[in-house]
């Protein structure tokens, strides 16, 4: 052989073993991707549960739920007990939590964070600024990568439901349509006559490289969380909602003393039913028609737990703050659902 031949060789050899190394840096650098965000996720569901409940989300705390205490024990540090004083709410700054999206029938979850940047994107979907916020009127702009988070989205269809759940409650939205524009079509993200939701991310799904179009999903509030309007007293239209489904609350003025909330919600789900009040349901047994589920009390911060509750037993609580009266009565136990009535009282 040659020596010009036995040259080519090797450098042939070389640029074969340097394509090498840089695909399996690729590989390592996309499966790193995904390893972080499926433990961003993880962790950021985790703390979002505990504080739907009012309990602490520390780092420590999660670690512990996965190794146990021993594995990381510390020395106990005093904890300083200080005055609470009034603050006003903090501006929204890229990464805060906003809270999680969910579309059950595509078996898609994620948290929704401030921002629509790669740094953002990177970790969760992004709020897009600029747009409402849930329980506010207006339009809220969501956007995710088409190959982690909204992976999937393309197969939503007509009349899916979308879950927003925040701290201070639940929205529901209908998907009315769905749609390609171009990048430069900001106007899909423009108010409408009724409170909307518009997820974005790029199309197509399966392009290499940096998509030209966006894929466009448009859904319209459905369940109305009072929060949004003042605490206006309105009726929720609530008809044709399957039993497996989590109904929306109707909300009627029954005298001027006192109103009603009512609900249905199913095992698994829980529900706002007015500002500060949510009710979630852990199981229910027609059979014994007895239930199992809770709710969380704002801002007294409190959960109160319903258990082996009987379908017309009242259960009676008073406000920390107010001083008001509140009932709740659970008037039908399903099979895997519940349904009844928060009463207020009035003043």
């Amino acid at each position: 052989m040659s020596r010009s031949r036995v040259k080519v060789s090797k450098t042939r050899l070389g640029i074969e073993k340097l394509l090498l190394v840089a695909g399996l840096a690729a590989v390592g650098v996309w499966v790193g991707s995904i390893v972080r965000t499926e433990v961003c996720q993880d962790w950021a569901n985790w703390a979002f549960e505990r504080k739907l409940h009012g309990q602490p989300a520390t780092a420590r705390q999660y670690l512990e739920s996965w190794f146990g205490p021993r594995a990381i024990a510390k020395p106990p540090v005093a904890e300083q007990h200080l005055p609470a004083a009034p603050q006003k709410p903090p501006a929204i700054e890229t990464g805060d939590l906003i809270g999680r999206l969910a579309i059950p029938r595509l078996k898609l979850q994620a948290i929704v964070r401030e921002g629509a940047g790669a740094g953002t994107l990177g970790l969760a979907l992004g709020h897009i600024p600029g747009t409402a916020l849930p329980g506010q009127p207006g339009n809220i702009g969501v956007a995710g990568h088409r190959d982690s988070l909204f992976r999937g989205l393309g197969q939503i269809r007509k009349t899916d439901r979308i879950e927003f759940q925040t701290l201070s409650g639940s929205y529901e939205y209908e998907v009315e349509s769905t749609g390609i524009v171009a990048p430069q079509t900001v106007s899909v993200l423009d108010a409408g006559q009724y409170p909307e939701i518009t997820l974005v991310t790029c199309y197509p799904f399966h392009y290499v490289g940096s998509a030209p179009d966006r894929f466009i999903v448009k859904a319209r509030l459905v369940s109305r969380d009072p929060l949004s309007q003042g605490l206006a007293l309105e009726s929720v239209k609530s008809a044709g909602v399957p039993e497996h489904r989590e109904a929306q609350p109707r909300v009627r003025e029954t005298c001027t003393a006192a109103r009603r909330v009512f609900f249905s919600v199913s095992e698994g789900h829980s529900t706002t039913l007015v500002p500060g009040i949510s009710l979630g349901l852990d199981w229910a047994d027609a059979a014994s028609q007895r239930v199992k589920a809770w709710m969380w009390v704002m801002p007294d911060r409190r959960t109160i737990w319903l258990t082996s509750q009987h379908p017309r037993e009242p259960l009676v609580f008073y406000g920390h703050q107010d001083g008001k009266r509140r009932e709740v009565v659970i008037t039908n136990i399903g099979r895997t659902s519940v349904s009844g009535y928060l009463q207020l009282s009035g003043g």
